[in-house]
């Protein structure tokens, strides 16, 4: 078969693979959940990145702002310290998205770049959102109130 015969196959098929991927092995959590779990674990240390076993996470939030492009360092730096800086050669992350946890604390998370054009138009600011993530580190600061959890966002649900 043609080269170009098996790149057209695959260009049919790739978009099934990938609506056909399963959401199994999340975890369902709130985010002020994962918000205080992670200030109750780092209550001791100073301001950094505390590094744990990355989890599969799910959990239900409203968009506060739509993505925006913004600086992926961070999230290299974690990647390269659990092992899993091939990752961003694979997936593009290049923006952010603002969320916020039903007691009102704003998230900023970082978004594969396919999910942007979804997220622009099936979500309106404010509406819920059921958000599938892996929750791979917790950034502490000096100003305890402004701790958070680094996230990358996989799936949106809009509801």
């Amino acid at each position: 078969m043609p080269c170009y015969a098996r790149s057209l196959i695959a260009l049919v098929f790739l978009p099934s693979f990938a609506l056909a991927q399963e959401f199994k092995g999340y975890r369902t959590t709130t985010l002020d959940l994962v918000i205080n779990e992670g200030n109750g674990r780092t209550k001791g240390e100073g301001p950094g990145l505390s590094i744990g076993r990355p989890e599969k996470i799910r959990f239900g939030a409203s968009m506060r702002a739509a993505p925006v492009p913004c600086s992926n360092g961070v999230l290299q730096t974690v990647l390269r310290m659990i092992n899993f800086s091939d990752l961003l050669k694979q997936v593009s992350v290049t923006h952010c998205l603002t969320l916020v946890s039903t007691n009102g604390r704003p998230v900023v998370a970082f978004v594969q770049d396919v999910l942007v054009p979804a997220l622009k138009t099936d979500l309106r600011i404010g509406q819920p959102v059921q958000i599938y993530a892996d929750f791979l580190a917790y950034q502490v600061m000096a100003d305890r109130s402004r701790n958070a959890p680094i996230l990358l966002v996989s799936r949106f649900e809009p509801q």
